[in-house]
């Protein structure tokens, strides 16, 4: 960053209390990735600050200053997303995930965009199963563009997955072939024709549900420099309020 001020538009992910009235936002931007700022007064009664503290809101922010923790401008919410209790849990797992898997300030547009899109889809389904595909389609285009993408097409070889063949998954590797006979005698082995199933958008059953799941956490957990928390992170946001 050149410039002493900036502009872009960003959800709050996470917030922790700083001094006697100000908080440190963890912010994601279209522009410029994960941000750190300090929002100074915003615990005050009046503050002008008031509105980073509306759930699922979309800003416009300027913010500005030296070093990796800058200062908050300004913040106008332009759009929302209207959270549903049910998937509180969710929303938070997606801010979760982005904060522990990027680096400060760099810019992933592609991600930003697609967690807009996913957190404003998942309020639209009802099907428990339909919104855990959006999830793990978000966890594995988070993987690829952060270039730890494997195939789901063809195993670790460049062979192409078989329906009738099964495969173990190699965290940095990807799927590899295996002789295993039972499809659910282990948690990381899995038919074929499961993970083109979920290639094409859907689950073949619930073994494959828990495959799937289990890749992509394996992944990562491999990029993440702490393993991943949801439960303890909700206390925190808990606490930062």
């Amino acid at each position: 960053m050149k410039h002493s001020r900036f502009s872009s538009k960003a959800i709050l992910l996470h917030s922790a209390n700083f001094k006697e009235t100000s908080l440190i936002g963890t912010f994601f931007t279209d522009t410029y990735g994960l941000i750190k700022l300090v929002v100074k007064g915003a615990k005050a009664k009046k503050s002008r600050f008031s509105n980073i503290k509306v759930p699922g809101a979309v800003f416009e922010i300027e913010f500005g200053g030296r070093g990796e923790l800058k200062n908050l401008y300004t913040s106008e919410i332009i759009d929302s997303v209207v959270i549903d209790e049910s998937n509180l849990k969710i929303h938070l797992y997606l801010h979760e995930i982005i904060i522990r898997t990027l680096e400060l300030e760099a810019p992933v547009k592609p991600i930003f965009e697609s967690l807009l899109t996913i957190l404003k889809e998942i309020e639209k389904i009802s099907d428990a199963s339909q919104k855990e595909i959006k999830l793990r389609q978000f966890e594995f285009q988070l993987i690829s563009e952060l270039g730890y993408e494997f195939s789901l097409l063809n195993d670790c070889n460049g062979k192409m997955i078989k329906k009738d063949s099964f495969y173990e998954f190699i965290p940095n590797q990807g799927l590899r072939e295996t002789k295993e006979t039972s499809e659910i005698s282990r948690l990381n082995v899995s038919k074929g024709s499961s993970i083109l199933k979920f290639s094409e958008g859907a689950f073949e059953n619930d073994q494959s549900k828990k495959f799937i799941k289990y890749i992509m956490r394996s992944s990562l957990d491999t990029i993440s420099t702490k393993p991943l928390n949801s439960s303890r992170f909700f206390r925190l946001k808990k606490d930062a309020n």
